[in-house]
Parts: structure tokens; sequence; C-alpha cells
């Protein structure tokens, strides 16, 4: 069975994809190139808006049946257009997941089209994150054509840090087909290679070229949740964002950002996003190497574990701190946490598996096995705890 246009997809694509393409004033390129290919076959894009599944789906002219996160399967809502209208693939975000690849092969040996994000989550600045090392080896695995899409703009239309879109275009580009016969011909190495080469995306490239503007009158709002250390005083959740300025709370060091995604700080030594928040990385590894002590600490309006049916709600109301060696956690009064009732909760970072941000900035982990959610306050950065727990984690592989 090929795919061509199911009765749920073609009510979607008349529907919402119809609303898609006129709300965001989406174009395609190179759109053409996949008309050989009904199925089985793979989609890989960039990673960049929430709504990425649906801006490809809604010109792609066959059904995709998208990889999608786990965690939206909990609700109740999406939960039902993903089983029944998209048929997507559930994925455990973080963690190697064998019952996806098995689910993605069975898709493809009943000749559906499988899309995914090989980040795996959506960038935070605009720039291409990691691509996993497995992406060449699935596309040698599974043997199908690969067509790869650039998404242009969705990150300008809505940081992930941000709660407000701004008004601005997304376009989807084809910029490669990997048909099977070329994939039998090549290496690993080369594969990986094509793969980068026609992956890898640049907000800040792109935008260069295009000089399309995204205006917003709250268009650096939360960007404090990006850029969680001040580039003046050093100091970590002190950045306060209001209309298109962040400024420190400490210090009074400002930026502001403009139309085109750039931003322009008091003493201008950055002007792009990235170069903002690899600065703040750089200075996080430095922190880890010299710091025994707390490295930052938030309130929290949020912390949940497993139930018998759902996520329990353990607390809305605590705080958390992190070293390099322990995150902390310490409620107001006692808890009730899988079976053990305590104030206090400290997580080694070495028991950590693994820690994703999904949805509403919050933070899931896997600790010993064992799954935790928590949500710091709206105006903090979820993304520091990501990133204190991959820098200790390449500590402990070296």
């Amino acid at each position: 069975m090929k795919s061509g246009l199911t009765p749920a997809f073609r009510m979607l694509k008349l529907t919402y994809g119809t609303y898609l393409k006129r709300r965001y004033h989406m174009k395609g390129e190179g759109i053409e190139k996949v008309i050989p290919y009904k199925g089985p076959a793979i989609v890989f894009g960039n990673h960049t808006h929430t709504l990425d599944p649906f801006f490809i789906s809604a010109l792609y002219p066959y059904t995709i049946r998208w990889v999608a996160g786990s965690y939206l399967f909990k609700m109740k809502g999406v939960s039902f257009l993903l089983r029944h209208l998209v048929r997507a693939i559930p994925k455990i975000q973080g963690r190697s997941d064998l019952e996806t690849i098995r689910s993605i092969s069975a898709a493809l040996k009943k000749g559906d089209i499988v899309g995914l994000f090989p980040e795996g989550t959506r960038s935070w600045d605009g720039e291409m994150m990691d691509i996993t090392a497995a992406t060449a080896k699935l596309v040698r695995i599974f043997k199908v054509p690969v067509i790869f899409v650039h998404i242009e703009g969705g990150f300008l239309n809505k940081p992930r840090w941000s709660d407000t879109e701004r008004k601005g275009p997304v376009s989807i580009k084809v910029t490669e087909v990997l048909t099977p016969e070329r994939i039998a011909s090549m290496s690993l190495s080369e594969i990986t290679k094509v793969v980068e080469d026609n992956l890898t995306f640049s907000t800040d490239k792109w935008e260069e070229q295009a000089r399309i503007p995204y205006p917003s009158d709250k268009g650096a709002e939360r960007i404090e949740r990006l850029f969680y250390m001040c580039p003046s005083c050093h100091a970590i959740s002190t950045m306060e964002s209001s209309g298109n300025t962040v400024r420190c709370t400490k210090c009074s060091y400002s930026a502001d950002l403009d139309e085109y995604g750039r931003i322009h700080t008091t003493r201008g030594e950055f002007t792009k996003l990235s170069e903002w928040h690899e600065w703040e990385k750089g200075e996080l590894s430095k922190l880890i190497d010299e710091n025994d002590g707390e490295l930052f600490s938030d309130h929290c309006i949020l912390f949940q574990t497993p139930g018998k049916k759902k996520l329990e709600d353990v607390s809305t109301s605590f705080s958390v701190s992190a070293t390099r060696n322990e995150l902390t956690f310490v409620f107001p009064s006692a808890v009730n946490i899988r079976g053990n009732v305590t104030d206090k909760l400290v997580i080694p970072v070495s028991s950590i598996e693994s820690l994703v941000i999904n949805a509403k900035q919050t933070i899931e982990f896997y600790s010993d096995g064992k799954q935790y959610r928590f949500r710091v306050d709206e105006n903090r950065s979820p993304l520091k705890y990501q990133e204190l727990w991959l820098l200790v984690r390449e500590r402990s592989i070296e």
C-alpha cells in the first residue's frame, strides 16, 4: 500500500492545512522533487517551531506519519489527533527507544512515509542542534528514499523560548532526495556527510540573505529562558525581559532584539543569539570545573511523578538548587514521592540517564530508571539545567 493522501489527512489538509498556509503565508520550494516517492520513504527536517510537522504536512503531497514525543500522547486532545488523524509514532525523548525503531520499520514496510527531526528537539537559538549519530545508520538500515527538508522562518516566527508569535512567513524547502540506489553505493561516513550537508540549517545565515522582518512589540519577552547568564556581571538568573529589551536586574546590562532576530547589546560584543548562548555555555563549563558549591537555584511551580494512570502533581511551590554533583529539591512541607514522605529530594547528577525540556518549559528526567518532571518559574531558564547535565555527562565520558 502506497502512502497517498488518507481520508484523515485529506481532511486535515483542506481545513487545518489551508489555515496554516494562509496564517503563515507559507511557500514551498522543490516540492516537485518528491512526487515520484509516494512511499515508503523518510522525511528529515530541521526543528524550529512547535508546528513544524504540520507546516511540512500542509505542503507535502502525501501523508506523513510523524515521530512525536511520547509526552504529547498524554495530552487528551492532542493525543486523539496524533493517534487517529496523524497516526503518529511515539518516541521517548532523550532515551534509546528500540520500540520506536521497530514502529518506524513496520510503517515503512507498509509503504508509509515517516517524518522525523534528527535533532530530537527544537533549536533554542535558531542554529542547528547536534544531529544524532544514529541518523546515518537509520538511512542505511531502512534503505528507502530519504527526503531532506528545511523549514525557513519557523524559528523567527516563534522562538522556542517565546510565548508569542511574530508576524512573518514560513517556507518549506526540499533540499535533496537521497535514493536507495545512492545509499547502497555509499559508505557510512559518506551518508553522514550527506545528512549533515542537507539537514544543517542556520537561521542567522538564512536571514542574512533573506532579510525578512519578523516584527513584534514583545520580541524579547521570555528570552531570559535562553540567556541565563549576564555577560557583564556573570550572574545567573538575573536577566529580565520586557517588550524588545532584556536587562540584568543586578548590574543593568541590557540588550535589544530587532525584527531580524539580531541583538544589540550595551557593549556590542554580541549580535547573534547563538553568540551569547555559546558564550554562556562556555562560562557554565568553567563554573562546573571551578565550583563545588551551588551554581544556581530557582523557585519552581510544578513537580510531578508518574501515578497509576497519569502524572501526579506532588507540589506547585518549592525550590531547586544545582551543583555540579546534585539537584536538590526542597519542599515547604512534607510530600509523598513514590511512597516516601519527605520535604527534600536529592538527585545525583551522575544518576540522571536523560534530561529533556518538553512542552511549557517542563523539565523531564530519568534517574535510576525513575521518571520525574519539574517546571521553574516562567521567567527562569530550564535550559541551564539541561546544559549542566550535558556538560557533566561529557566529563564523565572523557
